[in-house]
Parts: structure tokens; C-alpha cells; sequence
């Protein structure tokens, strides 16, 4: 008997952060098909929500006729997660640093923080025909299950 590959899931929502309550959903469905630890599928959601929500209000300035664009699959022992929006881009190494004096009482800055602390890889770049595409990896640890 050949053993069944993991599915991908995908899912595309208008821009609106309403749409995050079918993130969450998908994210629930991924992690409990991938059989993750309760503790690593809680920032896996933490972290996709967080990018997503990215997409949907800086990417796309909340503009419903515009969509953010999520896929999770699972390749061996890593989780891979794309976000894609229509917007017009930034560069993650001009963020400013949340973590510095002026900005620790912002009401916004920390995605990315979150992000990359929890990812083990995290590259954005262009979307073919405009928008950003940004790609996540997540080693799984041996124990996750």
C-alpha cells in the first residue's frame, strides 16, 4: 500500500479582515491534517494571520476588489507558506525595528517581528504581473507529532 502524499491547501479571500476567519480555519484543517504539536500549530496561525493580514491591509489597503492569496504544503520535514497580495510591495530590510525606543508604542510594526522569529526562512519578492509573494519555511522539529 503507497502511502498517501500530504495535501496542500490554498485558500484566496477579498481583502478584507473579516476573510481571517477563514484563514484560521484552513490553518486549523492544515495543522491537524500535518499532525503538528499544539504549541507549533498556535504560531503557525500566529504567524500566517499575522502575514496575512499584511496582505489584506498594507498590501492591498483593504480593497475588497483585491485578493491575498495563501498556500501551506508540507515538503518532508519543512512547511512551506506563501502569501501573495496585489499591492505595490515594500522591502522587508527597511522596515523600521519595532524593537527600538521610538517605535515601542506604535499600535502596529511587530508582524514581521513575529515572522521572522518564529520562520526559519523568510524571503519577498514580486508577484509576475505585480504584488508581493511572500515565502515562509518552517523546519519541523523531529517531536512536533
Amino acid at each position: 500500500m503507497a502511502l498517501k502524499a500530504p495535501r496542500s491547501f490554498e485558500l484566496t479571500v477579498p481583502s478584507r479582515l473579516e476573510a481571517l476567519e477563514e484563514v484560521q480555519r484552513l490553518v486549523t484543517e492544515a495543522t491537524r491534517e500535518y499532525q503538528l504539536s499544539e504549541d507549533f500549530s498556535y504560531w503557525m496561525e500566529l504567524t500566517i494571520c499575522e502575514s496575512m493580514i499584511n496582505a489584506i491591509r498594507h498590501g492591498n489597503q483593504c480593497d475588497p476588489s483585491k485578493n491575498a492569496r495563501l498556500k501551506i504544503s508540507l515538503n518532508g520535514s519543512q512547511i512551506e507558506i506563501i502569501v501573495e497580495d496585489q499591492g505595490h510591495g515594500f522591502n522587508l530590510n527597511e522596515l523600521a525595528d519595532p524593537t527600538e525606543t521610538k517605535n515601542l508604542l506604535k499600535p502596529s510594526g511587530r508582524g514581521i517581528l513575529i515572522i521572522r522569529s518564529f520562520m526559519d526562512e523568510v524571503d519577498l519578492t514580486e508577484c509576475e504581473g505585480g504584488g508581493s509573494r511572500l515565502r515562509m519555511i518552517k523546519r519541523i522539529p523531529g517531536n512536533s507529532k
